[in-house]
């Protein structure tokens, strides 16, 4: 009986060791109302690497070309940015010119956003014989009509892409949002209960998926996790990432992620909804209503504090 036991929690042990997840990282260079100046935008790059280096996670970054752009030329500031990400050898993938949502555009528009969205980028990475192979889409919508979703995989895979998948969606951007004013209105104590707030939120929308990946291919798959180089991931990845690692996740890059054959599930869902591939799949094999239920939500304090309009004075 003692060796069954030990058995059976070597095997509990083992399972949840072998948990692996990919850290994927949009809106490069930076996304926040705090860290606006050169100085800043540096500061926070510099902050995710540590956070990325320190928990030895082989992150991707997705960038918006119209980021690297001032007054419609080169911005050698924000370009130097993606160097660092490049020099910490961390891989960069395309996430448009202008971010457009493909439900508000045509085809022919967002093909457009998506090759001049490579027009820096593509050649910083080559530059250093690194991959440009990877393509994130805006809001994680695909397209609202089977034609459009059909049109939109076609020109990825001519144009050499593969497309960079999310399994567990969240609303990282709100709790930023919030914890930015929380900053800009000086209160402390309330940007820390935020991002403790925020911390809670993202490990138990891991839980979330993780329970969706039990009911749909009864295992734990490789899972894929969206974030953005926003300031609260600025200050509280670590966190995170420590949250994680205590929760047996092994930090693994999206190329190692994608060879999980879950991935090779058939997507035929088309909407106006950005939502995870793992809800994709659940709908295209039929499933509904209580399959979905248990989402964490974002506390209603989160999105007024988020929502909030601030009245600063001028700097």
């Amino acid at each position: 009986m003692r060796l069954l036991i030990i058995l059976i929690l070597f095997l509990a042990y083992t399972a949840q060791a072998q948990k692996k997840i990919a850290i994927t990282i949009d809106d490069l260079p930076t996304v926040s109302k705090v860290y606006r100046s050169p100085s800043g935008r540096l500061q926070l790059t510099k902050k995710l690497l540590s956070h990325c280096t320190t928990f030895q996670v082989p992150a991707i970054g997705f960038v918006i070309g119209n980021s690297l752009l001032a007054n419609h030329q080169p911005d050698s500031s924000q370009i130097n940015l993606l160097k660092l990400w490049l020099d910490a050898s961390f891989e960069l993938g395309n996430h448009t010119l202008a971010h457009k949502d493909y439900n508000l555009i045509s085809f022919s528009e967002s093909k457009e956003d998506i090759i001049d969205g490579e027009q820096i980028v593509k050649n910083l990475v080559q530059q250093r014989g690194k991959p440009f192979r990877y393509f994130r889409h805006p809001y994680l919508r695909k397209g609202d009509t089977q034609a459009k979703k059909d049109s939109l995989e076609h020109f990825l895979q001519q144009r050499g892409y593969l497309e960079a998948p999310v399994t567990i969606d969240n609303s990282d951007w709100l709790f930023s949002g919030a914890y930015d004013n929380a900053i800009l209105l000086g209160d402390t104590t309330l940007a820390t209960q935020v991002g403790k707030q925020y911390v809670a939120y993202m490990l138990n929308c891991v839980a979330y998926y993780e329970a969706q990946s039990d009911s749909l291919f009864n295992r734990q798959i490789s899972q894929t996790l969206l974030l953005h180089a926003n300031t609260i991931n600025a200050d509280f990845l670590g966190e995170l990432l420590a949250g994680l690692k205590q929760q047996g996740y092994t930090f693994v890059s999206l190329e190692h992620a994608l060879t999980d054959n879950a991935y090779q599930s058939v997507d035929h869902f088309y909407g106006k909804g950005g939502i995870s591939w793992l809800h994709r799949w659940a709908l295209t094999r039929g499933k509904r209503g209580t399959f979905f239920k248990g989402e964490p939500e974002v506390p209603a304090m989160i999105d007024e504090l988020a929502n909030r309009t601030l009245n600063l004075p001028s700097r």
